[in-house]
C-alpha cells in the first residue's frame, strides 16, 4: 500500500489507505478471545456507533442488492452488517477530515486487518499533517456472501466508491488538484465481534465499478 504525500497523484495513493485502510482493518487477537459461534444478531438490537454507546433503535438501513435467498435470521445479519459499513465509513471520514486525530472509538465499528491500517493510517496522516477534503461514499452495495456457520458470523458487501468525492491535501500543497473521475470497487468482510457487526477486511476488486 502506498502512502507516498505531496502531489494529486500521491494524494491518491493515499486515499487507498482512507478506502483501503479505512475501509479495511487482524487486530492482535488476545489469546483468551472467545470463537465460539455466537447467534446472528438482528440489525437494531445489536448495533452500536462509533462512540461504542447503543446505536439509535431503528437505524436506517441502507439500499442493497443480492442474487442470495436469505432467511429472516441472514435478512437481519445482513442489515445489521450494512448498518455496520455506513457507520465506518462515517468514522472514517470524521478521522481523515480531523488529519488522524478523532481516532478514539475506533475498536466500536472496525476489526482486524481493517484496525490495523485504519490506526496506521491515522499515525501517517498526523505525522505529515494530512488531511481529506470532502466525503469517502459507497453506493450499489450488493451482498455476495453470506455465513453464520462459522466461529464468527461473517457478511460480504460489495460496494462502489467513487474517487472524485475526495482529495487528500498537505500544507505544502501548491500544484493545482487533478480530478479523479474512477469509480473503484471494494468487497467489504462484515464480522459479528463483541457484541457487534464491525468492517474486518476490505478488499480492491477493479478499477471500475462493473455497470
Amino acid at each position: 500500500m502506498k502512502t507516498g504525500l505531496g502531489t494529486r497523484t500521491r494524494h491518491r495513493a493515499t486515499a487507498g489507505i482512507a478506502l483501503t485502510a479505512a475501509l479495511a482493518l487482524p487486530l492482535v487477537l488476545s489469546g483468551c478471545e472467545d470463537h465460539s459461534p455466537v447467534a446472528a444478531p438482528t440489525s437494531t438490537r445489536q448495533a452500536k456507533d462509533s462512540s461504542g454507546s447503543p446505536a439509535d433503535a431503528e437505524p436506517t438501513i441502507p439500499p442493497y442488492e443480492t442474487d442470495l435467498d436469505l432467511n429472516a435470521e441472514e435478512t437481519e445479519a445482513v442489515e445489521g452488517a450494512l448498518v455496520a459499513l455506513d457507520r465506518f465509513v462515517e468514522f472514517t471520514n470524521r478521522l481523515y477530515e480531523s488529519g488522524g486525530a478523532k481516532i478514539a472509538g475506533v475498536e466500536t465499528i472496525a476489526a482486524g486487518e481493517s484496525l490495523e491500517e485504519v490506526n496506521a493510517a491515522a499515525e501517517t496522516m498526523l505525522d505529515q499533517s494530512q488531511t481529506m477534503v470532502g466525503q469517502v461514499t459507497v453506493e450499489r452495495r450488493s451482498v455476495s456472501e453470506i455465513d453464520l456457520e462459522g466461529q464468527e458470523n461473517a457478511v460480504s458487501i460489495r460496494a462502489c466508491s467513487p474517487s472524485e468525492t475526495y482529495h487528500f491535501v498537505t500544507p505544502s500543497d501548491t500544484a493545482p488538484i487533478r480530478e479523479d473521475t474512477s469509480n473503484p470497487e471494494f468487497e467489504f468482510q462484515v464480522l459479528f465481534r463483541d457484541s457487534s457487526w464491525k468492517v474486518a477486511k476490505q478488499t480492491w476488486v477493479r478499477e471500475e465499478c462493473a455497470s
